[in-house]
């Protein structure tokens, strides 16, 4: 096995290794919380699985923003990315912003960054359409998509009262339908995260690509000898 085979090998082992890590230590946390709040206000608007969701949009946003500026051709997508991620990061501080700021508040927070990231879309829609025909086809797109389909679809889905009622019938609780819907949300979440940071990667694959590239045209401006073979014979022949 060559250095050049075994490096990409490493790479996915260690980011595959990071984020089984990371989901474990999500569960451990949330199995902490569990064990030390009553259950009456267990996976509450105050809880530490919704801080959890919240950070991880933190981080999905600036995973995004930060694979953009080192990929100018992703900046458009990134730019959606990061907007997307604010939205919904000021839709789980829902709670905090009605009741601390005023009641509307978040809608209206929520609103305004929609319009502006609608706008720089716009203006950029050329680019974008460009950069998102490329990200469809790449490994960070189908790891994002399973994210977002776990928050949108499966979580929502799991967390019907009808469902949990007729598994628990009279002894409903209202925590445990809580308890599997936020954390189905939560590893939404994550597995959006993980597509931003395989985003970030390859966001650093394609810079040093084209490092790559100058490099060797450089060389080959600089040191004829060094061009191919049938380049040098040709001049050879010219002159």
């Amino acid at each position: 096995m060559t250095p050049k085979q075994l490096n990409p090998m490493a790479s996915a082992a260690l980011r595959f290794t990071f984020y089984i890590l990371f989901l474990g230590t999500m569960v451990l946390l949330v199995t902490w919380e569990a064990r030390r709040q009553p259950g009456e206000v267990l996976f509450n608007e105050n809880s530490i699985l919704e801080s959890l969701q919240a950070i991880l949009l933190f981080l999905t946003a600036a995973s995004a923003y930060l694979a953009g500026h080192i990929n100018e051709s992703d900046t458009p997508l990134a730019s959606l990315l990061v907007g997307i991620a604010s939205i919904a990061a000021i839709r789980e501080f829902d709670f905090a912003l009605d009741r601390y700021v005023f009641d509307g508040a978040w809608q209206a927070l929520a609103l305004l960054v929609a319009i502006l990231t609608f706008a720089l879309a716009w203006h950029h829609r050329k680019e974008l359409k460009e950069a998102v025909l490329s990200f469809l086809s790449r490994p960070s797109f189908g790891v994002m998509a399973s994210g977002a389909l776990t928050v949108l679809v499966f979580s929502r889905l799991m967390g019907r009262q009808v469902l949990w009622k007729a598994v628990m019938h009279e002894e409903y609780i209202r925590s445990v339908k809580n308890a599997v819907e936020e954390s189905c949300e939560l590893l939404g979440y994550s597995l959006i995260f993980f597509g931003t940071l395989e985003l970030l990667h390859e966001a650093f694959l394609s810079r040093k690509k084209a490092r790559q590239t100058r490099s060797e045209q450089t060389s080959q401006a600089t040191n004829p000898d060094k061009a191919s073979p049938y380049l040098r014979k040709n001049s050879e022949l010219h002159v």
